[in-house]
């Protein structure tokens, strides 16, 4: 029931459903003319007069003939039948039920079921509805980022801990006159491999964790936009059986992006270190360096482009590689519209960051040099010590970013909305959907 509540209307229509729903609504519709057809044409009425039931005859009379028209009467024209559609396109003229994706709605007067009205959104309505969203759900869309944060900041600070500790033992086998050599190579083995263990388990904690809170929280802006204010247990139901192609289209998402900078990194430092011994290596660094801002750029146009693949892939029910095509096609002819709102967004929730982190930076800072100032690292509680500032900083960047992600993911999820209502006119399907809200 859940998953059939999400499907609905957010699932694109196979294109010969709409058009076999289209036939039945206009053939049960009365005085509906198949296109190249002549209309039957209707017997005369007599005014005052009731109309003669199909097949009767009076007894000692004639039939009517088919046609008559009393005289003085100027028989009624018959109606020319409507063209056909052209390219499989309905109607322009057809009525708000013949398809959900006419371009010909006009947007004077538009329902608003939900935090949103059903027509092309402005700057104005993204944020307001962004915000609107936050204060219908808090429980969900604050409540949920919070604890998913909580479990990622836990993570993230078991991650700086571990190197962290690490190098404590090391300072300690170098400091000590009767440690051998290998200790010291165990204590450096150790380094290294926590060092890296710290960086997987930090992209793979915020990786995760980013996922889950997109998936939720698109779903449950996505139904209050229809009038629909779900629980956590609901948003859950809808996400679970979404959650690998989500992450699937997030990870081929930051594939595309990572794997080019990756090589491009790789290649200026070679250079670098080859440049050394040789003139050509230092020429081609200087042109990797120049290439590396235009790389950055369209890197970045392809994310945007792909910005709407993990909400594709829940709301949409579609594969990693769909979602990516899906996504391309709704920002097809909208880069810049699409680029423009994100930068916006991203300007408007750095701005929140700054100023909270900001007042929190007084009292961490504070608290974290009067610790150092009479810390010994060769004190075991002072590493303790360090790893309680650690939670509590790691603590308060949750609060924060728990206050933003949710902005960004409601403002992102209504940005796709928008697309949608521009391209495929789905404010009529999502009219269609409000009307059946619990």
């Amino acid at each position: 029931m859940l998953e059939a509540m999400m499907s609905s209307p957010w699932v694109s229509p196979d294109p010969t459903d709409s058009a076999r729903e289209r036939s039945k609504q206009s053939s049960a519709q009365p005085g509906f003319v198949a296109p190249g057809t002549q209309p039957a044409q209707p017997g005369f009425v007599a005014p005052g007069t009731q109309p003669a039931q199909p097949g009767f005859v009076a007894p000692g009379t004639q039939p009517a003939q088919p046609g008559f028209v009393a005289p003085g009467i100027q028989p009624a024209q018959p109606v020319s039948p409507l063209p056909a559609p052209q390219n499989g396109q309905p109607r322009p003229d057809a009525g708000p039920g013949a398809s959900g994706y006419s371009q010909s709605t006009s947007w004077a007067w538009a329902a608003k079921p939900g935090i949103i009205a059903l027509r092309p959104l402005t700057i104005s309505d993204l944020m307001s509805g962004s915000f609107a969203a936050l204060r219908r759900n808090p429980k969900v869309l604050f409540g949920y980022t919070i604890l998913i944060m909580t479990i990622v900041s836990l993570l993230n600070g078991l991650a700086v801990f571990m190197p962290f500790y690490s190098l404590m033992t090391l300072s300690g086998s170098t400091s000590d006159p009767q440690a051998s050599y290998n200790d010291f190579l165990a204590s450096s083995s150790l380094s290294l491999i926590s060092t890296l263990l710290s960086y997987v388990v930090l992209f793979l904690a915020t990786f995760l964790g980013g996922a889950l809170i997109n998936g939720v929280l698109s779903v449950t802006v996505s139904q209050m936009v229809i009038g629909k204010k779900i629980t956590f247990g609901q948003a859950w139901s809808m996400v679970r059986g979404r959650l690998l192609p989500m992450i699937g289209a997030s990870f081929l998402l930051f594939l595309i992006i990572a794997i080019p900078m990756i090589l491009w990194g790789v290649g200026f430092l070679a250079m670098l270190i080859w440049g050394l011994e040789s003139n050509i290596a230092d020429s081609l660094a200087a042109v990797l360096f120049f290439i590396g801002l235009p790389l950055m750029l369209a890197l970045y146009s392809l994310s945007v482009r792909f910005l709407y693949a993990p909400i594709c892939a829940v709301l949409e029910r579609k594969g990693p590689i769909q979602s990516l095509k899906r996504s391309w096609t709704l920002t097809s002819g909208a880069f810049w519209m699409t680029l423009g709102r994100v930068l916006l967004i991203g300007v408007v929730c750095g701005v929140i960051v700054n100023i909270i982190s900001t007042l929190i930076s007084v009292i961490v800072l504070g608290i974290g040099f009067a610790f150092l100032s009479s810390a010994s690292f060769d004190d075991p509680n002072a590493v303790w010590g360090f790893a309680v500032f650690l939670v509590i900083t790691s603590a308060l960047q949750t609060l924060v970013y728990s206050l933003v992600l949710p902005i960004m993911s409601a403002y992102q999820t209504l940005m796709y909305v928008d697309q949608k209502i521009r391209k495929e006119n789905f404010a009529l399907v999502l009219a269609q959907a409000s009307q059946g809200r619990g």
